[in-house]
């Protein structure tokens, strides 16, 4: 619960998302439908939106642009494909009306000065990050780790990959020494042997471990800190609230696509992102494709806010940690599919 002293602080951004469920009542009555009918497309004009996203999140809203879900649902849609930190920002910013983020932008914003909605997750990756190291300099263990340099840029989720790594294999906070870096920089710095290894997603893992062969060692640890593709918008802004229904009814749809008929969806997806068939059923295998919003979206959100405070070193977040079930409107996702909203308050 928030606590008194941020009560007043929060006042803004909680107006904004009483008025948005107001609007949302207003909507929400005309949009019962069967979801494939796509009905409220062809009765009202098409809205022009602009949806930001970052990496392989984009599976479930390029599918609903390239079946023409989108459009059918009354949805002019152009897809960006950004940092999913410059997505966020760029959807608090006013340039996207939608984006999709991981977790870290959104517990490194403060929802006082810009207010934010949380409306679904599209996608949950459990083994997105991983560690490459040099076996040719002694590197075979978790623990060989101890006393090595390794390549990571600060406050992304590889990075905290790295740390809870650390935690479980026994080495303490002190015993890596972290390079923080730009991920563009690590293959060429581990090949250099500037670094002994480093903490990154999968593809660029795969990739230097592609390039040095044998003698490379890779650490996975599926589960440890799993990637969220995170639904947020403004609610302050109107158009956002008018599409936010056709936009979740469209997403839902591509999501019954890839049940339908994943071999389609996987080809669509890699031909879409230039991703080896190897590589998308390794996608394919450690991620749940869907539009929900589960509980564990707000203990994963306290948890990476305590890591960036704790951790991160990351200023301006000494205010406290914000009531992240305050800042989601869970109603447009339940009038649609309401099986898929299992968050409940504490």
């Amino acid at each position: 619960m928030c606590m008194l002293r941020e009560k007043n602080a929060a006042t803004a951004a909680g107006c904004a998302l009483v008025a948005a469920t107001c609007v949302l009542l207003l909507v929400a009555g005309g949009c019962k439908r069967n979801e494939e009918a796509g009905s409220q497309g062809k009765q009202t004009a098409p809205l022009a939106v602009t949806f930001c996203h970052g990496s392989v999140t984009d599976i479930l809203p390029r599918i609903a642009l390239e079946q023409g879900y989108f459009a059918e649902e009354g949805l002019t849609v152009t897809l960006n494909d950004l940092d999913g930190k410059l997505a966020f920002d760029g959807m608090l910013a006013g340039e996207c009306n939608f984006a999709v983020s991981g977790a870290p932008p959104i517990v490194l914003a403060d929802p006082r000065r810009t207010s934010f909605a949380i409306l679904a997750t599209v996608l949950s990756d459990y083994d997105s990050a991983r560690i490459i190291a040099r076996r040719d300099l002694g590197i075979a263990t978790p623990q060989d780790l101890r006393g090595k340099r390794i390549g990571v840029k600060k406050g992304v989720l590889s990075h905290i990959f790295l740390d809870l790594f650390m935690m479980k294999h026994g080495l303490e906070h002190n015993e890596v020494v972290r390079v923080f870096m730009e991920p563009e920089a690590f293959r060429t710095a581990l090949a250099k042997g500037e670094i002994d290894g480093f903490s990154m997603t999968n593809r660029m893992v795969d990739a230097a471990a592609t390039a040095l062969g044998d003698t490379s060692v890779v650490f996975a640890e599926p589960g440890l800190n799993p990637i969220l593709g995170i639904l947020t918008t403004r609610p302050d802004i109107p158009l956002n609230l008018q599409a936010t229904p056709r936009l979740l009814h469209a997403l839902i749809r591509a999501e019954q696509f890839v049940k339908n008929d994943p071999a389609a969806a996987k080809a669509l997806v890699a031909k879409e992102n230039r991703i080896a068939p190897r590589e998308i059923e390794s996608l394919w295998a450690r991620t749940a494709i869907d539009v929900a919003l589960p509980n564990f979206l707000f203990i994963h959100l306290e948890d990476q806010y305590r890591w960036q405070v704790e951790r991160g070193g990351s200023p301006g977040l000494g205010n406290g940690m914000p009531n992240y079930l305050d800042l989601v409107l869970p109603e447009y996702l339940r009038a649609i599919k309401p099986d898929a909203v299992t968050l409940f308050k504490r």
